[in-house]
This record gives C-alpha cells, structure tokens and sequence, in this order.
C-alpha cells in the first residue's frame, strides 16, 4: 500500500483555519464544495465553492459575524450547476443559569447556483440541518433537521418547500434524494433510555449507549412527483439508523445501523429490510458510513464503515454485493420465490473507527473511508486517515495521513477524482487514474 496517494492534485485552507467537516464533488470532478466548522465554538464560517483545478470560484458568509459551529453538511448537484449548505449558527443549548434566552432558530440552510453565484434560498430553521441532498440536476433539494424532513423545488429564481413530515419519537440524522429526483429516504434513530438531544455525529459514543439494544431505527421514504410528495412507506428496525444512501433511481437504498450492520431496502418493498448483513465480529459498535451503487452492468454494491467497541481495534470498512437469488421451478420443486441476499464481497481493519467519509464511483471501482477520533471531551483529537480501496478485492491502495481526525470524503461519480476534509482546516483534492 502507498503511503502517498498517486496524482495528488491540490490542497485548499481557509484563511480562519477551522474544520472541514463536510465535502462534495459533482459527478465529473470539476466542481467541489465545502464548509468550514467548529464543533466546540464559535467562528467566522463559509461555505465554498471550487473548480478542479483548486480555484475559488464563490465563498458566501453562513452569517453576518462570528457564530456557533457553522457549516455541517453540503451538497452539489450531479451535473454542478447548484449546491446547497447547512448547519447551525447559534448555541441550542446554552449554560444552565445563563442568561441568554434558547435560540429559537438555531439551524441555517443556504443554496446557491454555481455559474453566478445566485443565492436560491437563505433560511433558518428549528433545529441545526444534519443533511443536505439535491437531485442531479439541482431541481430538488431534501433536507433533516431534528424530527423533521423537508423537501424544496425550484419554482423561478428560488428553492420553494414544497413538503415537510414530523416523525415524533425519531431524530432525523440522514436524507438522501435519488438522482433522478423521485425519491427521498431518511434515517431516524430514538434512544430508549434517554431524553438526549439529536445524536452529534463528532461526540464519541459512551458507553451507556454503545449497545444497539438501546436504540430503535426507522427509515422513511417519500415518492415526488412534480411538487406533489407522497409516502412510499416506513421500515422500522431493532437498532438505530445512522445513515441512508439511495440509488440513482430509487429503486433501492441502503441504511447503516447503530450495531455495525447495514441493510437494503426496496422501493416496492418500502416496509421492510430485503437483507441485513453484518461482519462476523463480536465488537463490532456503531457504523456511521454507508454507500450504494448500481453498475452499469446492473450489480448493486453497498459498502459500509463502522467503529468497534474497544477503542483500541479501530473501524472496519465491508463491502456487500445484493444478488437476487432465483430458483428453478420449472419442474414444480417446492423452493422459495425470488429473493434478495446480501453476500459479502471483503473486509478491511481501518486504524480508527470509521467515519462518515465512506463513498464509491459509479462502477465500483473503488472506495475510500476516513478515520480519526476526539479524545474525550475536549479539543485534542487523534491523527487521522483518508483510504482508498480497490472495490474488486479491498486492497488498500493507498493512505494518507493528517495530524487531526478526518471526517469527509467523496468520489466523483466517474471514478476520475476524490475530495476529502479534515479536522486540520483543509481539504485534499486527488486525480486519480482512470479505472
């Protein structure tokens, strides 16, 4: 495995050197966004948009000043011509005995049209947005925030919501909308034995709800058509959803579970897990990452990065081939009707737990995975990794790392060219070779 990765292309830091803790690259690579942060404070925050050759194109102010913790999540639209941001400007939960009232609108949602820079939408919201996600080409937006989905549609020279749904006993961590725009899936999780606040992806699980056994998941997903939305159904499971990833089509999506498995669902099936699958590993904690594809020679691949329980085991990043099992009964055997199977194809020991940064090209031919964690409650954090797997076979290929944990990373749909962020304040853009 090479220490360095092949054709690094270039580097980016913000002038107010903060975190990186979300990126996206459009489907061709020419066009990337990112957001700075800082989990433990406040800041001078932006949003920025760049070409793939590193050159600023747009950089926009979350806010007028300095505020809390800034951007959480981007996205851009598959054909780069729209991209979305949100995050939190101002502290939900001030000290006890302080006297600063509890923000009302603590959560801010921005989109922009990336030729001109044109601001589509600039709104804030109850609770900080944990996910953003356009459709292809940029028609739709679908966000989460605390219990709520919501859905926007292009209506003239702005984002016009169009949809929003409530799931009481379930904070929404994760939506995705398919690229074709006709589907939107998102991720719940409800503790059982607690009256937390939403799940802070970055704070380190304890050990009180390290067991899945202390969550409930529920994977939602909404059927768009033009501005009408409609319910395609809830799967419920025993372990709580971190994330959701959904096929171009919407025919399929995948979840990653809070006991390091992960599953697919079906979209004409949309109450029940077609196949779970999970690694033969004792330890095996929480899997934060999940990423699905469908080849153009039809096979669908989901891959999955999960933490293990002792902190000293690092992650494992697996990834699962979903194969329609048939028989034949053309001689009237008594065997069982089609079904779907997850089989897995490998897996690979990462030196800390994985995190969100899990993603594939189109075809499958490669991986990647970040890793890296906090130690504690405090501002010290591990070093961390930026991987790049062969998706045939799950050789590394290469690795690459920082002085501070990393948490993003994203392959171009074409296989062509990945980004990733980190803790350290910058963000890495590769070219890779044409698989």
């Amino acid at each position: 495995m090479n220490s360095t990765p092949f054709n690094t292309a270039w580097t980016f830091t913000p002038e107010h050197p903060t975190q990186i803790n979300s990126v996206a690259i459009c489907d061709d690579g020419s066009r990337c966004v990112f957001g700075s942060s800082f989990e433990r404070g406040e800041g001078l925050f932006y949003t920025y948009l760049c070409d793939g050759d590193g050159q600023l194109m747009q950089k926009h102010a979350i806010a007028e000043g300095s505020c809390y913790q800034g951007v959480f999540w981007v996205d851009i639209s598959g054909d780069g011509q729209y991209y979305a941001t949100g995050g939190e400007t101002q502290n939900p939960d001030p000290k006890k005995n302080s006297d600063q009232p509890k923000p009302k609108q603590p959560g801010f949602l921005q989109a922009y049209v990336a030729k001109t820079g044109d601001c589509l939408l600039n709104v804030t919201r109850s609770d900080r947005i944990n996910q953003v996600s356009l459709s292809h080409d940029g028609q739709y937006l679908a966000v989460c925030y605390g219990h709520t989905v919501e859905i926007f549609q292009i209506s003239g020279t702005t984002y016009q919501s169009i949809f929003s749904h409530v799931t009481p006993n379930f904070s929404i961590n994760s939506c995705e909308i398919s690229g074709d725009g006709k589907t939107v899936v998102t991720s719940g999780i409800h503790y059982a034995d607690d009256n937390r606040r939403d799940l802070v992806l970055q704070e380190p699980e304890t050990s009180q709800h390290s067991s899945s056994q202390d969550t409930t998941g529920q994977i939602n997903a909404y059927s768009i058509n033009g501005s009408t939305v409609s319910s395609l159904g809830e799967c419920e499971v025993d372990s709580g959803s971190m994330r959701v990833a959904v096929l171009d089509d919407g025919s399929q999506w995948a979840v990653s579970l809070h006991d390091g498995s992960c599953g697919l669902v079906l979209a004409n099936k949309a109450t029940s897990l077609a196949w779970r699958c999970r690694p033969d590993k004792a330890n095996l904690a929480l899997a934060y990452a999940v990423a699905i594809t469908k080849t153009d020679q039809g096979e669908v691949y989901v891959a999955c990065g999960a933490n293990q329980k002792n902190s000293n085991s690092g992650g494992l990043l697996y990834l699962v081939q979903s194969v329609r099992m048939v028989y034949d009964n053309t001689d009237n055997s008594s065997y069982p009707p089609a079904y779907f199977k997850g089989i897995m194809q490998w897996s690979h020991n990462t030196e800390f737990g994985v995190n969100p940064g899990v993603s594939m090209d189109k075809n499958a031919h490669y991986v990647t995975a970040t890793d890296g964690k906090p130690k504690g409650k405090t501002v010290k954090e591990s070093k961390g990794n930026f991987y790049l797997f062969d998706a045939t076979d799950g050789e590394a290929l290469w690795q690459y790392q920082t002085d501070m944990m990393n948490w993003p990373m994203q392959l171009a749909r074409n296989g062509q060219s990945v980004i990733g962020g980190s803790d350290n304040g910058s963000v890495y853009y590769w070219k890779l070779d044409p698989g």
